[in-house]
């Protein structure tokens, strides 16, 4: 059975013998090689993400911020991602980067 890649996905290429391929394929029915290619399916919509942080003001009180986040991945990057980050690219890198954003505004705006 051929793969099919939806509206709104991107799939990356992963051959047993080359690796991870540079070339992005967009949505359709694709065919691979059985066993040895195997398609990697993303998710290219702008998706929400809440990230809740409790952080300290200057005037050393506690302050709860829940940070909503529009995000989507950059197409052409995908092989990159994929290959230095993985699949669950969105849980490993979003959560430290609002972590510090935001109690650099906390800390700026008391």
């Amino acid at each position: 059975f051929p793969p099919t890649v939806d509206a709104g996905h991107r799939a990356v290429i992963f051959d047993r013998f080359r690796g991870v391929q540079d070339v992005v394929v967009g949505e359709g029915t694709h065919f691979l090689i059985p066993w040895v290619q195997k398609p990697i399916i993303f998710d290219c919509r702008s998706r929400p993400r809440n990230v809740p942080v409790i952080t300290g003001s200057k005037d050393l009180q506690n302050v709860n911020i829940t940070l909503r986040i529009l995000f989507r991945p950059v197409t052409a990057q995908l092989p990159r991602i994929f290959t230095s980050i993985g699949e669950d690219y969105d849980e490993r890198v979003l959560p430290s980067i609002t972590t510090e954003i935001l109690k650099s505004v906390v800390v700026s705006a008391a």
